[in-house]
Formats: C-alpha cells, sequence, structure tokens
C-alpha cells in the first residue's frame, strides 16, 4: 500500500487554498463571474494532474520482492552489553538506481538500539549496514522482521514493506566478568577485583608451579633459587585439594523478584554462579546447578568443565511470584547427591516463613553436606542507616531497619550454630565475597 508523503501533501494544500481563493474572488466578483468556470476547469485539472503525478511517481517504489536482507550477530549476547548486528540487504531488478529508505529493525521492550532506524540511500547489490543493541535482559529474543520504507523517485510516495528475515539471538548472564577473571588469573592480578589469597593448611607440600611474586604473597613461599636465577622475586604456588563438588542452589522464587537500578537479584545471584563456576573448574572440582521455585526448575549434575551446560540452563531463567518450595527442591536433592558436596544457597530472606525453612532444610544437611547460605541484603535498606535521620518519619523508618537487620543477624546466628556458613552481601558486592569464601573453604580444607 503506497502512502503520500509530505512532498506531496504540502503542495496539494497550497494548490487547494489557491483555487479555493480563486473560486471565491471570480464568483462573487460579477465582472469576473463569466470566468468562475473556465476557472473550475483549471482547478479541477491542476488536482488531477497532481494526483496522476503521485501515482504514476508511486509505480517508481521496488516491491517487497525485490529486497532479500541476511542479518549476522555476534555469536554470544551478554546482559548489558552492546554487540553489533549487522545487516546486509539484497537489492534487485529496480527501476531507480539508487532511492530514499528508512530500515527499522525488530525491537524488544528491555532492548535498546544505537544507530538504528538507519536513513539514507540504497543502490542496485548488495547494501551493508550496521548497529549496536544492549539487551538488558536474559532470555531469548526472536528476531523476525525488517521494516523498510522505500520513497518514490521524486519523493512523493512512500511505501513500507515488513521483510521476513529470522534470527534467534541468546542473551547469556554476564560473561564478560568471567573473562575479565580469567585474564586476571592469568597475569595473577584478582587482587583488582577484590579476591584475597588464603594460607592453606596442609596443602603447602602440594606444588604446582612458579610464578612471578605479587604483594599479596606470602615470603615463606619464595623460591630464592629461581629468584637468584630470574634476577626477580619467583613464588612456588602450591594447588588447593582438587576434584570436590559444588552445587549452587538458586532461588527463584518471589523473594528474588526484587530489583535495583540496574538488574534483578536473580541476575545477580545467576552472574555469581557463573563466575565461582570458572573459579571452581580452575580448581578441578565438579561444579552443579539447580534452580527451583514452587519446583525444580532446571539442574545440572555437578560434574568437570559444566560451565556450558551451566550457562544454557540459566539463560532464560526469571523469578516469579510464587512461594519457593525448599523441601521440594531439598528432597530432589537428597535422591541426586551422594558425595558430600559444597550446597551454596543464593537467595533473599524477608520474612520469618522463609526464614524457618532455610533453617530447617540447611541445618539438616550439616552432616552430610557442608551448606552455604548466601543471603542478598537490599541496598536501600543497608544505605538508610548511613545518615541520621532528619525527621520523626524517617527515624521511624531506620529503627524499623534497625530492628530487621538485628533479626537477620540472629538467623545468621541460628544457622552458623547448625553448622551452616553464611554470608550476608549486596548484590553489587556478591562476586568478589562468594569467590573469597569459597576460596578460605577449600584453603582450610572445610570441605
Amino acid at each position: 500500500m503506497f502512502f503520500p508523503t509530505n512532498r506531496f501533501w504540502y503542495p496539494l494544500l497550497v494548490i487547494a487554498a489557491l483555487s479555493a481563493l480563486v473560486a471565491g474572488v471570480l464568483y462573487f466578483l460579477p465582472a469576473y463571474r463569466i470566468h468562475y468556470d473556465l476557472a473550475r476547469l483549471a482547478i479541477l485539472g491542476t488536482l488531477s494532474f497532481w494526483g496522476i503525478l503521485g501515482f504514476l511517481d508511486a509505480m517508481t517504489i521496488p516491491g517487497k520482492k525485490r529486497f532479500q536482507i541476511e542479518r549476522k550477530t555476534d555469536r554470544i549476547f551478554s546482559q548489558g552489553f552492546k554487540h553489533h548486528v549487522h545487516l546486509d540487504v539484497h537489492v534487485r531488478r529496480t527501476l531507480q538506481g539508487r532511492f530514499r529508505v528508512k530500515l527499522a529493525d525488530h525491537e524488544f521492550e528491555k532492548a535498546r538500539q544505537y544507530g538504528m532506524p538507519f536513513q539514507g540511500v540504497f543502490r542496485r547489490g548488495v547494501n551493508s549496514l550496521s548497529y549496536r543493541i544492549r539487551i538488558s535482559r536474559r532470555g531469548l529474543y526472536p528476531f523476525r522482521h525488517v521494516y523498510l520504507t522505500c520513497f518514490s523517485l521524486l519523493g512523493l510516495m512512500r511505501r513500507i514493506h515488513i521483510v521476513s528475515c529470522e534470527t534467534d539471538v541468546r542473551v547469556y548472564p554476564d560473561l564478560k566478568a568471567i573473562s575479565r577473571y580469567l585474564l586476571l588469573a592469568r597475569k595473577s592480578h584478582l587482587g583488582l577485583m577484590g579476591v584475597r589469597k588464603f594460607r592453606r593448611r596442609g596443602g603447602d607440600q602440594e606444588f604446582e608451579r612458579l610464578r612471578d611474586y605479587t604483594r599479596d604473597d606470602e615470603f615463606r613461599h619464595i623460591d630464592w633459587k629461581a629468584t637468584a636465577r630470574n634476577q626477580r622475586l619467583i613464588v612456588r604456588e602450591y594447588e588447593m585439594n582438587r576434584n570436590q563438588s559444588v552445587l549452587f542452589l538458586v532461588d527463584c522464587g518471589r523473594t528474588m523478584t526484587a530489583t535495583d537500578e540496574t538488574q534483578s537479584y536473580l541476575d545477580y545471584a545467576i552472574n555469581g554462579a557463573l563466575l565461582l563456576t570458572a573459579v571452581a573448574e580452575r580448581q578441578q572440582d565438579r561444579v552443579g546447578f539447580l534452580a527451583f521455585s514452587n519446583r525444580v526448575l532446571r539442574y545440572v549434575k555437578p560434574a568437570r568443565n559444566s560451565r556450558e551446560k551451566i550457562i544454557q540452563a540459566a539463560y532464560d531463567l526469571e523469578a516469579d511470584y510464587t512461594e519457593s518450595d525448599y523441601e521440594g527442591a531439598f528432597r530432589f536433592l537428597n535422591t541426586v547427591l551422594r558425595k558430600r558436596t559444597l550446597l551454596i544457597l543464593l537467595t533473599t530472606i524477608i520474612d520469618d516463613r522463609t526464614a524457618e525453612m532455610v533453617q530447617a532444610y540447611l541445618g539438616t544437611l550439616s552432616g552430610k553436606h557442608l551448606p552455604f547460605a548466601v543471603t542478598l541484603n537490599p541496598p536501600d535498606l543497608y544505605h538508610s542507616l548511613d545518615h541520621p535521620p532528619t525527621s520523626v518519619d524517617e527515624a521511624f523508618y531506620q529503627s524499623s531497619v534497625a530492628d530487621y537487620l538485628l533479626w537477620k543477624s540472629e538467623l545468621h546466628q541460628k544457622l552458623k550454630n547448625r553448622g551452616v556458613l553464611v554470608m550476608d552481601t549486596l548484590p553489587e558486592e556478591l562476586n568478589a565475597g562468594i569467590i573469597n569464601e569459597y576460596l578460605r573453604i577449600k584453603a582450610r580444607n572445610l570441605l
């Protein structure tokens, strides 16, 4: 279907206005009334000519069958990062050698496009263009169409084509953090991420490799012979216990639907789990993954090199508003886990019911496995106590927050008394905190 452009409407309105003015003057002036019929025919002829010109101009617009579009994207999309999208538009056998277009790609609610819509000129053959897109939510995004607006030779008409171009894009959690960790680990600069070194107990006889000295190393690990040969400080690195099992329990229930300015608590939990998976793989540990809400959603058996499986299992998980079924999740674990395992529960505890379930089910596992509860602390509550109250309402609010934090600290103490390891952290500090706790567990042979 053709649509007139402003180039068609504006002259038409001017012609219509002038015609009405001339016709009015000729009609109301008796001396010139004899020319009224002739003027009316001239006006009708002018309008007809303009309409026919617009119709003929519309015939110069290429049809939909003249276009074929190919979309090329990055192989892996990470949540919250800009990625490239490349479009190749093939144009075949058109009347116009070159013509104006406006192109818009398929849009999504949680995505922002940079460089779209495109406005320019297409020619016969292959026309290439690219833009960048940032998607702030994990999941599957099906690109189905490209919306192409073509303009006629004189620009009087336009036509909108919806060209099919199907591409499925999977947006994964923050994989850039994993790449950054692995890069810093190779350079022995993990301190830049807030990762600390821990003194190992009983493992110093298991030599692994020599490497350059860093500020966090102990002097007793310096290899003086290697230092003398290389004319720089060289330290011995010792390996931790290997071939142990780690399983993430990720709560996808109502408590994890909370969000901050950037992402949800579930996003933080999944990102932290994937980053620690990379750390555990370097220790040659077996890593598994279980996500649950009112039922078990996904399960990946603890195994070596399971990071890809965990990524595929977690990339489209979404928190819902159902009550988490801890009993069903731990009953499922009892049927699939035999070997002693580090169970890392990632959740948010905001009420007595959730606290009682976590305490009951994690406490019963402390003999057979090593339970580790990681609770995310709401930043707005945590930072609300940074300054003294300025009003009565704010004082009441801060007192309520203090009561909540006191209740939470008592819960953590009850969990520790039952042999459960506990870490309470802000969402943005989860990555470094959970890595440090894992390395501390490994260094002290708690597992």
